[in-house]
């Protein structure tokens, strides 16, 4: 299935996109002569959106995701040191005519950024992992490499540009490091995308290591009566972590019937 149709049913099941569902069936239910269920779940759908709004909403879905890998401080220092350091994509910025048309996302930025600070301190190799949903265009490797490489000045060793996904990440990159013979890499990615990353790269040839980074993103106000208010930054960040959350339960499922 191509990836553009999978992100289309994500995107339907989510919030906002599900109220066009929840529209759909309401518009039933009043053919079928039930207006008050059908308003009942108009209601409903517009109730979720106000709740998923609030930061206070947003801040206690990403509490436990971002708490189980929290990002630390001088990394570096840890020991014993693994061998590489995996950067995961994370979409692209398309209306970036600064930078010649196309650029990471600011969420792949931060992820680059800690990268970059990473292989200063240890001089480690570093690999970069994601594809383009369109094959005509650049893939987000190739676009993180740009950026490490002409703004950062970190050189890249490897560039994985095949994968669509958080699963295809794991699998490209695992077999890449393997044949270079490298048994341990650092993982680097948001704390809130950790688990679900570590879920998919679990049980592969290499031993990956959390290294997260702070969320990337807009924060909601969350001062006060603000945390209160619905805003559309927090609603964003809602909707991320209900897409981790379903992507967790979608892997761990996989993982059983596989076994």
């Amino acid at each position: 299935m191509s990836i553009l149709w999978v992100r289309s049913f994500e995107f339907l099941i989510l919030p906002p996109g599900n109220l066009l569902l929840i529209t759909l069936m309401a518009l039933l239910l009043w053919l079928f002569k039930r207006p008050r269920l059908a308003v009942t779940l108009v209601v409903l759908g517009w109730l979720q959106i106000i709740l998923l709004a609030t930061p206070a909403t947003s801040a206690w879905l990403l509490r436990d995701l971002q708490n189980r890998y929290p990002a630390q401080a001088e990394l570096w220092k840890t020991t014993p040191l693994p061998e590489a350091i995996v950067v995961l994509g994370a979409g692209r910025n398309e209306l970036a005519s600064e930078y010649g048309g196309e650029t990471s996302s600011n969420t792949g930025l931060e992820r680059l950024r800690y990268a970059a600070l990473l292989h200063r301190e240890t001089q480690l190799p570093i690999l970069i992992s994601g594809g383009s949903p369109q094959p005509e265009k650049l893939s987000e490797a190739e676009m993180m490499r740009s950026v490490l490489e002409n703004e950062f000045k970190v050189p890249v060793r490897w560039v994985e540009t095949q994968s669509h996904t958080t699963l295809q990440n794991a699998e490209f990159t695992d077999q890449i490091l393997a044949n270079a013979e490298i048994k341990s890499a650092w993982l680097v990615t948001q704390s809130w995308h950790m688990p679900r990353s570590l879920l998919a790269f679990q049980k592969r040839e290499v031993n990956y290591i959390p290294a997260s980074c702070s969320f990337g993103g807009s924060i909601a106000w969350h001062y006060g009566l603000t945390n209160w208010t619905p805003q559309s930054s927090a609603l964003e960040r809602s909707v991320l972590a209900l897409h981790e959350y379903f992507g967790l339960a979608w892997y761990t499922l996989q993982r059983k019937v596989s076994n």
